[in-house]
Order: structure tokens, then C-alpha cells, then sequence
């Protein structure tokens, strides 16, 4: 008996964790108001990513804490003590021996936060998956293995995958042209959502006394046949605690922006000041579809470094030791010089259409696009690299006071809907959840507690009612 197929843009179900098997009706699903609450994520970088790529010169810290399990859990418990939302683990698929040192060891996302899922039971564990290097089914089994692991905790983060590094990984002479990569992740993510759609509540009613252990009615193929990608479906396994699993995206350029806003439940990104956060928001806004007046538009979620001190008069202290421990502007010219594949000591040169074509290949919009500009201005690369250190490091350093000050002031604005720390220093984040989140509870806009039955999706998007339309 074949299943019967279903339509991929039919919409996919969101349904919370405690109302997983209710009978459905064909409307739109309810979304609660906005709530003053501030989003909290977690980024761990471990041994060291860019801005910290020193982290593992620590003493306080394992010298090996990109593959010390026991330094995630540790980070993963904090997290939850402090309520926040997400822990969110970056990927990439290749290793640059001149790279960051978290780059060259590292877990691979989704089993990492398996691990961190049977630790753990109310924070939410987001994984980085490529679009480009991994087929849909993989994804989608993969992605709904977690969620039932974490009982509806899982999120996806999408990326396309830069550098030909990755892509000699698997078996091509050099990366997809970008719009090829995200046309492809766009059917991936249409393929993907409709697998997570295989199955209807109540199809595995298990009933030992009947024998019936599925109900092939409830169970629908895919039969998705499109420009990449040829899947028939079902999925081999049954639909999210949570409806489906959160989907996370970090688009910069033009494509990204049009496919984080119309796929994304949350965008991640790195605003360094109140009015680029605003401006980037408008961007994202201008990306949709008008036509799709009926999604909700995705939370944005901005990157911070906390430095929390004693007081405010040790700020400035706090912050020059973190970029004399991290060499911020040698780091960075060594990071450009290795993205355009010129030394350092030409950077007093103009910078020319090959340097931004290679910034594009090896590092994405984020420093390509400065370039571009920079280039029709005709200045030097030595020119930009404030520029660079100013769009990529959003760093707040003082007291518990002011950083949740700070916080606040961005949501305030609408600027941003949450914060994802970057962490690598866990004395630091310590400090964050004993003082910061206390005086963010104080204020009204962090949860003292997580809802006592609750999902990721329950948490960041506040889904009730949730409905389902039938192909």
C-alpha cells in the first residue's frame, strides 16, 4: 500500500510539546502577542573562534575545551540556571590549520547536543547543519532524531557553507556560486519542512490489543520533485514534540536576507550599534514577500561579548586586557590577509576587484561588502580594518547594572528581540547568570522560571492554539 503524497508548501504543523496529539482543524495558527521578555542564547566558542581566538590560553579553562564534554556541560547547566532560551552550536566543515583553534577540534553540532540533551530539560539546543553538504533527508531525520531526544527542544540553524576548502571536502574542485546555494537551500528547506510533515497526530496509535502500530492514513509520502532534489518520503520518524524544530539563519546578503525571511522562525546576527541592528532589521523586512503577510516576522537575536565587572570603574581595564589576551587588530589583518590571499604589508595598496571577489569566497558579505565600498572610494585595505574590528564586535564591558542597561536599551529601541553570548570564558558567564540575568529578572524583561511544560518553539515564538492546515 503506497502512502498517500502531499503538497510541499502545504503548511507545516506547529504544535506545542503538551498538545502534540489534539485533532486539528484547517485555520491558521494563533500566535500569542508579542512579550517584553529579552531572548537569551548561548554561543560557547570553547577553545576560541573569531574575537576570542585566544580563549584557550586561559588557565582557568581546559586546554582542551572544543572536545571536553564535561566543559559543555558545564556551560549547558548555566544556561539552564539562568533561563535562558537556546544554546546555539556554529559549524563549519572544513579545517583551517591558520584558523581560529576551535575550528581545528570540534564536536560535531547535533551529536554534541545529544549529549547535552540527556543533561539537560528545558533549554534549548541549536545545531548547525549545511544546506549545501548535507541531503534534506539526512537533515530532516537527523534534526527530529534531537527533538525527540530533547522532548521538543531542537533548533536548526541554516547556513549555506562558505570557503573551497569546504567544498574540496566533498568532492568538488570548489564552492557553489552563492545564488546557486541558496536557491538550493531554499528547496532544501521546503523539503526538509515537508518531511517533518510526514505524519499526522495520531499516527502511531500503538495499540497492542488491535495490533495496529501505525495508521497508514495518517501517513502521507512527499514525492518532491524539483531543481536538486528527488525525495519521495515519508519521513522515518514521527512528527516533533514542538510541531517542528526551530529554524535559525543568519542571512547578510541579499539572498540570505529573502530566505531568512521567509523561512526563519529567529535571524542571528553581529550589529555593533543600535542603528546598524535597526537598519539590518529594515533589510530583513524589505527581503519578504508581501504577499506573506500572515508569517511572522523572525526575531532577531544580536551576537554580545558581556565583560562583567565589579564596577564601572574597571571597565575600561576589563576591556583592554580582553583585546590585549585576543591581539583584536593583528587578528584581524591576519584574518583579511588570509580571506584576499595578500600579505599584510600590502595593505597600504588599494583594494581592487580580485580582493573583494576573495573576501566573498572565503569570508562572505561581512567583509566583502565593506570592500566593495572601500574599493569604489579607492582606499587601502589598512584603511577598513577599524571599519571591520567596528562591524564585528559588539563588546559590552562594566557592571551587572550597566550591561543589563545596555541590554534593555536595544529591545527598548527595536533594535533586537534577544542576545546570543559568546562564551569561552566560563568564570564570565558565571558572573552573567549570578549577576546580569538577576538585574534583567528585576526589571522585568528575563523569566525567574521556564514554563513547566515548554518547547523551544513555546519559548521564543509563544505559539498557542496550534492548528495545522491538511494538504
Amino acid at each position: 500500500m503506497a502512502f498517500p503524497a502531499q503538497n510541499v508548501h502545504a503548511d507545516v504543523v506547529l504544535l506545542s510539546f503538551e498538545k502534540r496529539e489534539m485533532a486539528l482543524s484547517d485555520v491558521d495558527a494563533e500566535v500569542t502577542p508579542p512579550q517584553s521578555v529579552l531572548h537569551l542564547g548561548i554561543m560557547p566558542t570553547a577553545s576560541g573562534a573569531p574575537d576570542d581566538e585566544r580563549a584557550w590560553l586561559n588557565p582557568q579553562e581546559p586546554v582542551d575545551a572544543s572536545i571536553n564534554s564535561g566543559w559543555y556541560r558545564k556551560v549547558a547547566e548555566l544556561a539552564e540556571e539562568g533561563t535562558f532560551d537556546f544554546l546555539f552550536v556554529a559549524d563549519a566543515v572544513f579545517a583551517d590549520p591558520s584558523g581560529p583553534p576551535h575550528y581545528l577540534s570540534r564536536f560535531e553540532p547535533l551529536t554534541l547536543l545529544s549529549y547535552l540533551a540527556a543533561w539537560t530539560s528545558k533549554v534549548g539546543l541549536v545545531g548547525t547543519v549545511s544546506s549545501t553538504y548535507q541531503h534534506p533527508y539526512n537533515i530532516a531525520r537527523m534534526m527530529l532524531s534531537l527533538d525527540h531526544l530533547s522532548c521538543g527542544r531542537a533548533g536548526w540553524n541554516v547556513v549555506t557553507s562558505l570557503s573551497d576548502q569546504a567544498a574540496r571536502n566533498f568532492g568538488l574542485s570548489g564552492q557553489i556560486d552563492h545564488q546557486t546555494r541558496y536557491s538550493r537551500a531554499q528547496e532544501a528547506i521546503e523539503v526538509i519542512r515537508g518531511l517533518w510533515a510526514s505524519h499526522d497526530p495520531g499516527a502511531f496509535p500503538r495499540n497492542r490489543a488491535t495490533g495496529e502500530y501505525m495508521d497508514r492514513s495518517k501517513v502521507r509520502a512527499l514525492e518532491h520533485h524539483g531543481e536538486f532534489f528527488d525525495v519521495a518520503g515519508p519521513l522515518n520518524i514521527e512528527s516533533s514534540p514542538q510541531g517542528e524544530p526551530v529554524i535559525f539563519q543568519a542571512g547578510q546578503s541579499p539572498q540570505g536576507l529573502r530566505l531568512a525571511s521567509a523561512t526563519a522562525d529567529a535571524v542571528f546576527a553581529m550589529p555593533t550599534s543600535i542603528q546598524a541592528a535597526i537598519s539590518y532589521r529594515a533589510r530583513l523586512r524589505e527581503a519578504g514577500d508581501p504577499e506573506s503577510s500572515k508569517r511572522a516576522e523572525p526575531l532577531l537575536l544580536a551576537r554580545l561579548i558581556a565583560l562583567v565587572t565589579d564596577d564601572d570603574a574597571t571597565a575600561e581595564e576589563a576591556l583592554a586586557s580582553y583585546w590585549q589576551l585576543h591581539g583584536t587588530w593583528d587578528r584581524m589583518a591576519e584574518r583579511v590577509s588570509v580571506a584576499i590571499g595578500r600579505p599584510v604589508s600590502t595593505f597600504h595598496q588599494q583594494i581592487d576587484e580580485d580582493d573583494v571577489e576573495r573576501g566573498m569566497a572565503h569570508e562572505g558579505t561581512w567583509l566583502a561588502e565593506p570592500l566593495r565600498q572601500a574599493a569604489q572610494e579607492g582606499r587601502t585595505v589598512a584603511s577598513i580594518l577599524g571599519d571591520l574590528l567596528e562591524q564585528t564586535q559588539f563588546i559590552v564591558a562594566g557592571s551587572a547594572e550597566t550591561i543589563a542597561e545596555k541590554m534593555i536599551e536595544w529591545k527598548s529601541a527595536g533594535a533586537a528581540d534577544g542576545f546570543v553570548l559568546q562564551v569561552s570564558d566560563v568564570a564570565q558567564l558565571h558572573r552573567f547568570v549570578d549577576e546580569v540575568v538577576p538585574v534583567l529578572r528585576r526589571r522585568g524583561v528575563a523569566r525567574s522560571e521556564y514554563p513547566e511544560a515548554s518547547s523551544l518553539r513555546l519559548s521564543l515564538i509563544h505559539i498557542s492554539e496550534p492548528t495545522r492546515r491538511t494538504p
